[in-house]
């Protein structure tokens, strides 16, 4: 076969291919030596039906079979031969008709991965957030296990729902006048004021009472979470079933000791402050890493495959819907409208790591995820024969892949400049709280 490759851009080609008519004959009379052993025709013994008969009855079926397999054989070969590191499957134009005694010619259009030259890792500069800990973000913490640790009330007079109060409730949706019984729910319990629900569902259920019945209408606009509500008008006929609310312990020493590790609430707020500053320092740590990647692809602005973007923004979408699902419509998952740029950023990263690594040398051995195993199963107490079992085939390469990126993220690091950021003050730590 012969083939050409023409740069369309950075990041497509178009490939012409031709098949020569002795390669296009010996799959045809290979389809036809294989259709003569398989078919039955009337007035024909088993195996002697004459090609031109077999031509007539399955001539169609058979070109476009030789055809198709032909196109896939030209397309590897062009690729393997040409070197084209494709990211999607090829697109073909229109597929190419038998002609006796002429080639078979055809065009594809493929997207590739772009070459990178050279990567710039050098001038780079971050800010390492602080990893002190306030006494208001303490504070929070305490208040958040009384929280958690509270008792479930109903109260004994009937009162309207206020923030803080969990609703059990039954709701139908309308959208754009079209009733969705699969977005419809029964015994969902939703909580006031906990910042999970679209401002217009929670303001529609505040102040009702048990066994009200409101209607809520809101109106989504691009950024709505779930494709079928993007600028769209929902109602929902909600009716509240119960209401509920928290009974919160003292903060005191019988609070402590009631947690079953800590005999004093100064005890308490100690080891609180202390897992607080080690959560600080994880995501001071992780907010260094991505203005890492994030300045690295300010760098270097590679073209990157749409169809990778494509599948990048079709991952992040479904799991957007997935939690969605999961929470109910009234459910707020804030903007989605930059879900597109935050996608083309993964890819762009994704590939200007992999030359970094390809240019560094670097790669995770065998030994390396065999030391990481180990220190998963003792973290989680499982035998490391266990956790092999549970990390093999494709859970094995994301952990492979999540060292290189720790790796690359290291190397990084290491040519970066890195300033601490002062310590935020005691209001800030309270805004941010609230």
């Amino acid at each position: 076969m012969r083939s050409q490759v023409n740069e369309i851009d950075a990041v497509t080609v178009e490939v012409e291919v031709q098949v020569p008519w002795d390669r296009v004959k010996q799959g045809l009379d290979a389809s036809y030596g294989k259709l003569q052993k398989q078919v039955r025709v009337r007035g024909f013994r088993p195996g002697k039906t004459p090609r031109s008969v077999l031509t007539k009855l399955y001539g169609p079926q058979v070109n476009h079979e030789v055809i198709s397999t032909l196109v896939e054989e030209g397309l590897l070969e062009a690729v393997q031969e040409h070197s084209l590191a494709i990211v999607a499957t090829p697109e073909v134009r229109s597929l190419p008709s038998i002609e006796r005694d002429k080639p078979l010619s055809f065009t594809a259009k493929l997207e590739i991965r772009p070459k990178v030259d050279g990567v710039v890792v050098d001038g780079l500069e971050v800010s390492r957030p602080s990893s002190a800990v306030a006494d208001a973000e303490v504070d929070a913490e305490l208040e958040r296990l009384r929280i958690q640790h509270a008792e479930i009330v109903t109260p004994d007079e009937p009162r309207p729902a206020a923030l803080g109060d969990l609703l059990t409730v039954d709701y139908t949706v309308e959208v754009d006048g079209e009733e969705k019984a699969e977005m419809a729910a029964q015994g969902r319990t939703v909580e006031l004021g906990s910042g999970r629900l679209v401002p217009a569902f929670e303001e529609g259920l505040l102040g009702a009472k048990v066994d009200d019945e409101v209607t809520i209408r809101v109106a989504y606009d691009d950024d709505a979470p779930n494709e079928d509500l993007k600028n769209r008008r929902a109602l929902f006929r909600v009716k509240i079933t119960e209401l509920r609310s928290r009974l919160l312990p003292d903060l005191d020493d019988e609070f402590a000791q009631d947690l079953g590790e800590h005999e004093t609430l100064d005890a308490l707020r100690a080891a609180t402050r202390a897992k607080l500053e080690e959560a600080a320092k994880g995501r001071a740590d992780s907010a260094v890493r991505e203005q890492l990647v994030e300045q690295l692809v300010d760098k270097n602005p590679v073209p990157v495959p749409p169809s990778l973007v494509d599948q990048q923004e079709q991952g992040m979408r479904r799991e957007l819907a997935f939690l969605a699902q999961i929470a109910g419509p009234g459910f707020d998952l804030g903007a989605s409208g930059e879900l597109r740029d935050r996608a083309e950023k993964k890819v762009r990263a994704a590939l200007l790591m992999g030359e970094i690594a390809r240019r560094e040398g670097l790669t995770i051995e065998p030994e390396e995820i065999d030391a990481q195993l180990a220190k998963i199963a003792e973290a989680s107490g499982k035998h490391i024969a266990k956790v092999r079992v549970e990390y093999a085939g494709e859970k094995r390469d994301s952990l492979a892949n999540k060292l290189l990126e720790d790796k690359l993220l290291d190397f990084l690091l290491g040519r970066a400049t890195v300033t601490d950021a002062p310590p935020r003050s005691e209001t800030d730590a309270g805004e941010s709280d609230e």
